[in-house]
């Protein structure tokens, strides 16, 4: 019984450490060699490898998806015309940069909840919310209004 218990405590200090670990790297401020994300200083961060283009700040909060749409189809920032709703998978890949510090000295403010584009013929609003898992862990939940953060192409 004694060695059973002494198994778990050593489990429960590796899992600690490890957690630890992961948090002290996490939080260490990405230089800007190391940014997998850049602002253009026109109102558009593009991220570096995908070179999707986001806009920087987020929309007012619109009520409903047709808001949302009439809001991006008609949305000229830095020159581009060819706005869209982000799918909630990129809106993911957006947070998770962050969640990794891997933004830089680009600041977005990406607390809220936002519209994606219509999977399966229905648009979505949602936030993804922080786990609490040491690692860096999101999980989607619906909302019932959000902004809109545009992106291109």
């Amino acid at each position: 019984m004694t060695r059973n218990i002494t198994e778990i405590v050593i489990k429960l200090v590796a899992a600690a450490i490890i957690c630890a670990v992961v948090i002290f790297q996490g939080s260490r401020q990405a230089s800007a060699a190391d940014a997998l994300i850049v602002d253009l200083g026109n109102g558009i961060v593009q991220e570096k490898v995908s070179g999707r283009m986001w806009q920087k700040d987020k929309s007012k909060r619109f009520e409903t998806l047709e808001e949302a749409e009439h809001y991006v189809a008609n949305l000229r920032l830095g020159g581009y015309t060819d706005w869209r709703l982000p799918t909630i998978y990129e809106l993911y890949d957006l947070h998770y940069l962050f969640d990794l510090h891997k933004n830089g000295d680009v600041q977005m403010d990406l607390k809220g909840s936002y519209w994606s584009g219509k999977k399966d013929g229905e648009g979505m609003v949602g936030s993804w919310e922080v786990g609490d898992q040491c690692e860096p862990s999101r999980t989607y939940y619906k909302k019932k209004s959000g902004y809109v953060r545009a992106i291109r192409p």
